[in-house]
């Protein structure tokens, strides 16, 4: 099945092409010579913090409650959950790897929008130079909503959006592939867009997000850079 998405459909925004207009499964590359990293949390004690994780505040020095807990729905029988944040500012909660910071990378992780008032959904952090700058991956489940975006300084603007079929309290496959200046994301192994941006060049790292009081529940974790023959400098 295919289906048409037009620029004002898809809400586009600057320095975004879309470069296809038929949905189709997106195969993440196989890797070649590269390792994938597929957190294991299933080791972890439930309750505990995340020990692989930097937590930074936000910038009202807030820092969002992430925690391990049992999810027998979850792929290992627990998930990592963001428990949100009281407020009615727009505050932004990050849990950051530690262990890799990547340019161009396959990232894919199963996510729960499993509740909050204002805000409900969640994403996947890329080319982290530090809290205030990365791109980010977002899955709105109120608006249903799928982003690509920059936070540049903080700001965040929107660089491409498209309308999804996102149900809270379910389980969504999330997936970016970030390749020099070009972002090919898809939902549940669907192609949702395709797009282009140079502001963000140099490696970062990878992070967890979430927003407000948003309860956020991530899984499935795994981290795959992009073999030597596809990357150009």
């Amino acid at each position: 099945m295919s289906r048409k998405i037009g620029l004002a459909g898809a809400r586009a925004r600057s320095f975004c092409v879309l470069v296809t207009l038929a949905c189709a499964t997106y195969q993440p590359a196989a890797g070649g010579e590269e390792t994938a990293t597929k957190i294991d949390l299933g080791k972890g004690e439930i309750g505990a913090g995340l020990n692989e994780f930097d937590l930074p505040p936000s910038r009202a020095g807030r820092r969002g409650s992430w925690t391990l807990v049992r999810d027998a729905s979850a792929g290992t029988g627990v998930a990592i959950e963001h428990a949100g944040m009281p407020t009615s500012e727009d505050q932004f909660s990050l849990a950051i790897y530690k262990a890799a910071s990547l340019r161009n990378a396959d990232v894919s992780l199963r996510l729960n929008a499993a509740g909050g008032k204002s805000e409900q959904g969640g994403g996947i952090a890329i080319r982290l130079s530090s809290p205030q700058n990365y791109y980010l991956v977002q899955l709105d489940a109120l608006r249903d909503r799928v982003l690509l975006s920059l936070v540049d300084n903080g700001a965040s603007k929107e660089i491409v959006d498209v309308d999804a079929d996102v149900a809270s309290g379910s389980w969504h496959t999330l997936a970016v592939r970030a390749k020099d200046n070009e972002f090919i994301v898809s939902l549940d192994g669907i192609w949702m867009f395709t797009a282009f941006d140079k502001t963000f060049s140099q490696p970062g790292r990878i992070a967890l997000w979430s927003k407000g009081d948003s309860v956020t529940r991530f899984d499935s974790i795994t981290i795959t850079p992009l073999p030597a023959s596809e990357q150009k400098y």
